[in-house]
């Protein structure tokens, strides 16, 4: 009796597809997260930029009090970089043999900071780095 049952168990193909789409399931799911966490990263350093650049531009055409020195827009630009990253940074500087005719910044983020999930382990360390430059208009 007992052979019967096995036999009939062995034999008995229901249930097959519920199998295997357990084992895929978890891959796929992985898979998902993966591509989700990937996009935050580009859409961060994407709104990095951006913030970047305005933050330059309002500093070269001198149009508004708030950025008078470039210090103050470094630190406005860190300020405003800090809603995406906690943990970003941004220095400015005018670059070097340029008679202070371009000004540029560079922010940094800290990957961890834009991934949503987390389920990339290689980048835990690694960060985002931004440069943009502007002329400045006398």
């Amino acid at each position: 009796m007992k052979t019967n049952i096995f036999l009939r168990f062995r034999d008995d193909e229901k249930g097959t597809a519920t199998i295997e789409s357990l084992l895929w399931m978890p891959l796929f799911f992985y898979l998902f997260i993966l591509i989700t966490d990937v996009s935050f990263i580009f859409f961060g350093k994407s709104e990095a930029l951006r913030i970047i650049q305005d933050g330059n531009r309002l500093f070269a055409i001198g149009s508004i009090t708030d950025y008078e020195t470039e210090a103050e827009t470094g630190a406005s630009i860190q300020t405003r970089l800090r809603v995406i990253a906690p943990n970003a940074t941004a220095s400015t500087d005018w670059v070097a043999g340029t008679s202070n005719a371009i000004f540029e910044t560079t922010g940094t983020l800290p990957i961890t900071d834009l991934m949503a999930v987390g389920s990339i382990p290689g980048f835990v360390s690694g960060s985002v780095s931004i440069t943009a430059q502007h002329y400045k208009e006398y």
